[in-house]
Protein backbone atom coordinates (compact mmCIF):
# COMPACT_ATOMS: atom_id res chain seq x y z
CA UNK A 1 0.00 0.00 0.00
CA UNK A 2 3.07 2.56 0.98
CA UNK A 3 4.05 1.82 -2.29
CA UNK A 4 0.99 2.85 -4.00
CA UNK A 5 0.92 5.82 -2.77
CA UNK A 6 4.67 6.29 -4.06
CA UNK A 7 4.16 5.10 -7.19
CA UNK A 8 1.12 7.65 -7.38
CA UNK A 9 2.96 10.92 -6.85
CA UNK A 10 6.40 9.42 -9.23
CA UNK A 11 7.52 11.66 -11.89
CA UNK A 12 10.11 10.74 -14.12
CA UNK A 13 12.80 13.04 -15.08
CA UNK A 14 10.50 13.99 -18.34
CA UNK A 15 7.54 14.68 -16.19
CA UNK A 16 9.32 16.86 -13.41
CA UNK A 17 10.52 19.28 -16.04
CA UNK A 18 7.14 19.74 -17.57
CA UNK A 19 5.70 20.40 -14.14
CA UNK A 20 8.20 22.94 -13.63
CA UNK A 21 7.84 24.49 -16.94
CA UNK A 22 3.95 24.66 -16.31
CA UNK A 23 4.30 26.37 -12.82
CA UNK A 24 6.69 28.59 -14.22
CA UNK A 25 4.15 29.47 -16.72
CA UNK A 26 1.46 30.06 -14.04
CA UNK A 27 3.82 32.13 -12.15
CA UNK A 28 4.48 34.38 -14.99
CA UNK A 29 0.82 35.03 -15.97
CA UNK A 30 -0.28 36.33 -12.90
CA UNK A 31 2.74 38.24 -12.26
CA UNK A 32 1.53 40.14 -15.79
CA UNK A 33 -1.85 40.60 -14.69
CA UNK A 34 -0.63 42.08 -11.69
CA UNK A 35 1.40 44.81 -13.48
CA UNK A 36 -1.20 45.53 -15.64
CA UNK A 37 -4.12 46.34 -12.61
CA UNK A 38 -1.00 48.74 -11.08
CA UNK A 39 -0.78 50.81 -14.06
CA UNK A 40 -4.30 50.95 -15.25
CA UNK A 41 -4.55 52.71 -11.48
CA UNK A 42 -1.22 54.67 -12.20
CA UNK A 43 -2.44 56.17 -14.87
CA UNK A 44 -0.40 55.96 -18.70
CA UNK A 45 2.48 53.98 -19.07
CA UNK A 46 5.98 55.27 -19.02
CA UNK A 47 4.53 59.16 -18.08
CA UNK A 48 5.43 61.43 -15.39
CA UNK A 49 3.72 64.15 -14.53
CA UNK A 50 5.10 65.97 -16.91
CA UNK A 51 4.22 63.37 -19.61
CA UNK A 52 0.69 63.42 -18.29
CA UNK A 53 0.82 67.28 -18.51
CA UNK A 54 1.57 67.23 -21.87
CA UNK A 55 -1.15 64.76 -23.05
CA UNK A 56 -3.81 67.25 -21.26
CA UNK A 57 -3.02 70.20 -23.51
CA UNK A 58 -2.74 68.07 -26.56
CA UNK A 59 -6.25 66.82 -25.94
CA UNK A 60 -7.40 70.65 -24.98
CA UNK A 61 -5.90 71.86 -28.42
CA UNK A 62 -8.13 68.67 -30.33
CA UNK A 63 -11.12 69.93 -28.88
CA UNK A 64 -10.61 73.68 -29.06
CA UNK A 65 -9.89 73.41 -32.96
CA UNK A 66 -12.52 71.45 -33.68
CA UNK A 67 -14.63 73.86 -32.09
CA UNK A 68 -13.42 76.80 -34.13
CA UNK A 69 -13.87 75.04 -37.38
CA UNK A 70 -17.20 74.19 -36.17
CA UNK A 71 -18.58 78.00 -35.65
CA UNK A 72 -16.11 78.88 -38.98
CA UNK A 73 -18.36 76.14 -41.27
CA UNK A 74 -21.63 77.42 -39.28
CA UNK A 75 -20.97 81.06 -40.36
CA UNK A 76 -19.86 80.17 -43.85
CA UNK A 77 -23.44 78.58 -43.89
CA UNK A 78 -25.08 81.33 -42.19
CA UNK A 79 -23.43 84.22 -44.33
CA UNK A 80 -24.29 81.99 -47.31
CA UNK A 81 -28.04 81.71 -46.61
CA UNK A 82 -28.00 85.52 -45.42
CA UNK A 83 -26.49 86.91 -48.41
CA UNK A 84 -28.26 86.21 -51.31
CA UNK A 85 -27.17 88.07 -54.53
CA UNK A 86 -29.62 90.47 -56.72
CA UNK A 87 -29.31 90.76 -60.81
CA UNK A 88 -31.91 90.65 -63.38
CA UNK A 89 -33.13 87.23 -64.65
CA UNK A 90 -35.28 85.85 -66.86
CA UNK A 91 -37.06 82.81 -64.84
CA UNK A 92 -37.42 80.92 -68.57
CA UNK A 93 -33.56 80.36 -69.08
CA UNK A 94 -31.84 80.60 -65.61
CA UNK A 95 -30.13 77.99 -64.64
CA UNK A 96 -29.68 76.17 -61.01
CA UNK A 97 -26.44 78.13 -60.05
CA UNK A 98 -28.04 81.11 -61.10
CA UNK A 99 -31.24 80.69 -59.11
CA UNK A 100 -29.10 79.23 -55.97
CA UNK A 101 -27.22 82.72 -56.37
CA UNK A 102 -30.65 84.31 -55.61
CA UNK A 103 -31.11 82.78 -53.05
CA UNK A 104 -33.71 80.34 -53.78
CA UNK A 105 -33.34 76.69 -51.74
CA UNK A 106 -32.35 73.65 -53.86
CA UNK A 107 -35.84 72.15 -53.52
CA UNK A 108 -37.01 75.28 -54.90
CA UNK A 109 -35.16 75.28 -58.04
CA UNK A 110 -36.06 71.41 -58.40
CA UNK A 111 -40.08 73.02 -58.60
CA UNK A 112 -39.11 75.44 -61.08
CA UNK A 113 -36.72 72.76 -63.51
CA UNK A 114 -39.58 70.78 -63.42
CA UNK A 115 -42.35 72.79 -64.24
CA UNK A 116 -40.24 74.23 -66.87
CA UNK A 117 -39.31 70.57 -68.32
CA UNK A 118 -43.18 70.02 -68.35
CA UNK A 119 -43.60 72.89 -70.71
CA UNK A 120 -44.45 75.24 -68.31
CA UNK A 121 -43.34 79.08 -68.67
CA UNK A 122 -43.46 82.24 -66.91
CA UNK A 123 -45.11 84.73 -69.25
CA UNK A 124 -45.17 87.63 -66.86
CA UNK A 125 -43.75 88.69 -63.87
CA UNK A 126 -46.64 87.46 -61.68
CA UNK A 127 -46.30 84.00 -63.14
CA UNK A 128 -43.34 83.62 -61.26
CA UNK A 129 -45.29 84.17 -57.60
CA UNK A 130 -47.41 80.79 -58.33
CA UNK A 131 -43.84 78.59 -58.12
CA UNK A 132 -44.62 76.56 -55.55
CA UNK A 133 -42.90 77.02 -52.38
CA UNK A 134 -42.27 80.05 -52.81
CA UNK A 135 -43.01 82.36 -50.28
CA UNK A 136 -44.63 86.23 -50.83
CA UNK A 137 -41.75 87.83 -49.17
CA UNK A 138 -39.19 85.76 -51.22
CA UNK A 139 -41.27 86.77 -54.55
CA UNK A 140 -41.11 90.78 -53.34
CA UNK A 141 -37.53 90.02 -52.92
CA UNK A 142 -37.37 89.30 -56.52
CA UNK A 143 -39.71 90.89 -58.44
CA UNK A 144 -37.89 93.99 -59.77
CA UNK A 145 -35.34 91.70 -61.36
CA UNK A 146 -37.86 89.45 -63.04
CA UNK A 147 -37.20 90.18 -66.84
CA UNK A 148 -39.37 88.35 -69.40
CA UNK A 149 -38.27 87.74 -72.95
CA UNK A 150 -39.94 88.78 -75.70
CA UNK A 151 -40.27 85.37 -77.59
CA UNK A 152 -42.21 84.23 -74.08
CA UNK A 153 -44.65 87.38 -73.93
CA UNK A 154 -45.70 86.78 -77.85
CA UNK A 155 -46.10 83.45 -77.22
CA UNK A 156 -49.08 84.82 -74.38
CA UNK A 157 -50.83 87.05 -76.77
CA UNK A 158 -50.75 84.04 -79.69
CA UNK A 159 -52.46 81.79 -77.23
CA UNK A 160 -55.14 84.88 -75.77
CA UNK A 161 -55.90 84.96 -79.56
CA UNK A 162 -56.43 81.47 -80.12
CA UNK A 163 -58.32 81.07 -76.80
CA UNK A 164 -60.77 83.88 -78.00
CA UNK A 165 -61.25 82.21 -81.64
CA UNK A 166 -61.75 79.18 -79.71
CA UNK A 167 -64.26 80.45 -77.25
CA UNK A 168 -65.95 82.25 -80.52
CA UNK A 169 -66.47 78.64 -82.33
CA UNK A 170 -67.82 77.03 -79.25
CA UNK A 171 -70.50 80.12 -78.25
CA UNK A 172 -71.97 79.53 -81.88
CA UNK A 173 -72.00 75.50 -81.13
CA UNK A 174 -73.91 75.78 -78.30
CA UNK A 175 -77.06 77.66 -79.95
CA UNK A 176 -79.95 76.41 -78.24
CA UNK A 177 -83.50 75.51 -79.52
CA UNK A 178 -86.04 78.15 -79.01
CA UNK A 179 -88.85 77.45 -76.51
CA UNK A 180 -91.90 74.75 -78.30
CA UNK A 181 -89.11 73.11 -80.15
CA UNK A 182 -88.93 69.10 -79.13
CA UNK A 183 -86.53 66.28 -80.18
CA UNK A 184 -87.23 62.81 -80.56
CA UNK A 185 -85.21 60.57 -78.14
CA UNK A 186 -84.43 57.51 -80.72
CA UNK A 187 -83.18 59.90 -83.26
CA UNK A 188 -81.09 62.94 -81.56
CA UNK A 189 -77.14 62.02 -82.07
CA UNK A 190 -75.22 64.43 -79.85
CA UNK A 191 -74.95 68.00 -81.54
CA UNK A 192 -79.23 68.12 -81.81
CA UNK A 193 -78.92 67.12 -77.74
CA UNK A 194 -76.72 69.73 -77.23
CA UNK A 195 -79.00 72.48 -78.42
CA UNK A 196 -81.45 71.56 -75.99
CA UNK A 197 -81.26 73.71 -73.28
CA UNK A 198 -79.51 72.11 -69.87
CA UNK A 199 -77.89 69.71 -71.76
CA UNK A 200 -74.68 69.69 -72.72
CA UNK A 201 -71.60 67.45 -74.08
CA UNK A 202 -71.28 65.74 -70.97
CA UNK A 203 -75.18 64.46 -70.88
CA UNK A 204 -75.82 63.80 -74.71
CA UNK A 205 -73.11 61.40 -74.31
CA UNK A 206 -74.78 59.94 -71.42
CA UNK A 207 -78.27 59.87 -73.21
CA UNK A 208 -76.79 58.15 -76.06
CA UNK A 209 -74.84 55.74 -74.52
CA UNK A 210 -77.64 55.27 -72.04
CA UNK A 211 -79.81 54.52 -75.60
CA UNK A 212 -77.95 52.09 -76.68
CA UNK A 213 -77.84 50.13 -73.67
CA UNK A 214 -81.26 49.78 -73.68
CA UNK A 215 -81.44 49.24 -76.97
CA UNK A 216 -84.22 52.31 -77.30
CA UNK A 217 -86.22 54.58 -75.65
CA UNK A 218 -89.36 53.49 -74.78
CA UNK A 219 -90.61 56.44 -72.69
CA UNK A 220 -88.98 59.98 -71.82
CA UNK A 221 -89.39 59.06 -68.00
CA UNK A 222 -86.54 57.29 -68.56
CA UNK A 223 -83.99 60.15 -68.86
CA UNK A 224 -85.14 60.49 -65.39
CA UNK A 225 -82.84 57.87 -64.50
CA UNK A 226 -79.95 59.52 -65.54
CA UNK A 227 -78.42 61.33 -62.00
CA UNK A 228 -78.40 65.30 -62.91
CA UNK A 229 -81.28 65.37 -65.59
CA UNK A 230 -83.87 67.35 -64.17
CA UNK A 231 -87.43 67.13 -64.51
CA UNK A 232 -88.06 70.40 -66.47
CA UNK A 233 -85.47 69.13 -69.40
CA UNK A 234 -88.16 66.05 -70.20
CA UNK A 235 -90.71 69.32 -71.84
CA UNK A 236 -88.14 69.27 -74.38
CA UNK A 237 -88.07 65.52 -75.98
CA UNK A 238 -91.09 63.26 -77.07
CA UNK A 239 -90.41 59.31 -77.90
CA UNK A 240 -91.62 57.23 -80.67
CA UNK A 241 -91.26 53.77 -79.13
CA UNK A 242 -88.70 51.96 -80.63
CA UNK A 243 -86.57 48.59 -79.38
CA UNK A 244 -83.82 48.24 -82.22
CA UNK A 245 -82.14 45.75 -79.87
CA UNK A 246 -84.60 43.22 -77.89
CA UNK A 247 -83.50 40.69 -74.70
CA UNK A 248 -83.39 37.49 -76.61
CA UNK A 249 -84.08 35.47 -73.23
CA UNK A 250 -84.27 32.20 -74.61
CA UNK A 251 -80.76 32.20 -75.72
CA UNK A 252 -78.88 34.83 -74.53
CA UNK A 253 -75.92 34.72 -72.06
CA UNK A 254 -75.59 35.49 -68.48
CA UNK A 255 -72.87 38.00 -69.01
CA UNK A 256 -74.68 39.15 -72.68
CA UNK A 257 -78.22 39.60 -70.17
CA UNK A 258 -76.35 41.56 -67.50
CA UNK A 259 -75.18 43.98 -70.02
CA UNK A 260 -78.87 45.81 -70.02
CA UNK A 261 -79.04 48.55 -67.77
CA UNK A 262 -82.18 46.55 -66.26
CA UNK A 263 -80.59 42.98 -65.34
CA UNK A 264 -78.69 42.65 -62.54
CA UNK A 265 -75.99 39.85 -62.60
CA UNK A 266 -77.83 37.41 -59.78
CA UNK A 267 -81.53 38.37 -62.46
CA UNK A 268 -79.52 36.98 -65.35
CA UNK A 269 -78.06 34.17 -63.79
CA UNK A 270 -81.98 32.85 -61.95
CA UNK A 271 -83.23 33.55 -65.39
CA UNK A 272 -80.84 31.55 -67.06
CA UNK A 273 -81.20 28.68 -64.53
CA UNK A 274 -84.68 28.72 -65.00
CA UNK A 275 -84.46 28.49 -68.96
CA UNK A 276 -82.26 25.56 -68.12
CA UNK A 277 -84.42 23.58 -65.94
CA UNK A 278 -87.64 24.61 -67.39
CA UNK A 279 -86.95 24.88 -71.01
CA UNK A 280 -87.27 28.16 -73.05
CA UNK A 281 -89.70 31.06 -71.26
CA UNK A 282 -92.85 31.90 -72.75
CA UNK A 283 -94.10 34.31 -70.55
CA UNK A 284 -92.24 36.99 -68.44
CA UNK A 285 -94.67 36.55 -65.26
CA UNK A 286 -92.89 33.01 -64.87
CA UNK A 287 -89.85 35.07 -63.27
CA UNK A 288 -92.18 36.31 -60.38
CA UNK A 289 -92.09 33.07 -58.62
CA UNK A 290 -88.17 34.35 -57.85
CA UNK A 291 -87.35 36.68 -55.13
CA UNK A 292 -84.92 38.76 -57.31
CA UNK A 293 -87.05 39.90 -59.37
CA UNK A 294 -90.40 41.92 -58.30
CA UNK A 295 -93.33 43.53 -60.35
CA UNK A 296 -91.71 47.06 -61.03
CA UNK A 297 -88.76 44.62 -62.45
CA UNK A 298 -90.55 42.93 -64.96
CA UNK A 299 -92.75 45.74 -65.81
CA UNK A 300 -90.06 47.68 -67.30
CA UNK A 301 -88.12 44.60 -68.58
CA UNK A 302 -91.57 43.95 -71.02
CA UNK A 303 -91.19 45.87 -73.91
CA UNK A 304 -87.54 44.51 -74.37
CA UNK A 305 -88.29 41.41 -73.54
CA UNK A 306 -88.58 38.70 -76.91
CA UNK A 307 -89.30 34.68 -76.76
CA UNK A 308 -87.73 34.07 -80.52
CA UNK A 309 -85.49 31.00 -79.76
Amino acid sequence: MKHGWRELFYFSKAGRRAVMLLAGMCIGVAATSVLFLWKDEAGPVGTGNRDAVDYDDFMAGIQHDTIIRKNVAQSVAHDTEKRPELFVFDPNTADSVALIRLGLRPWQVRNLCKYRIRGGRFRRPEDFAKLYGLSSEEYERLRPYISIAEEYKSEMRTRRHELSADTAVRFIRQEKFSEGVTVDLNEADTITLKKVPGIGSYYARRITDYRNRLGGFVSVEQLSELEGISAETLQWFTVEPSVFRPLYINRMSVEELRRHPYLSFYQSRVLVEHRRKYGPMKKLQALSLYGEFTPADLERLQPYVSFEE
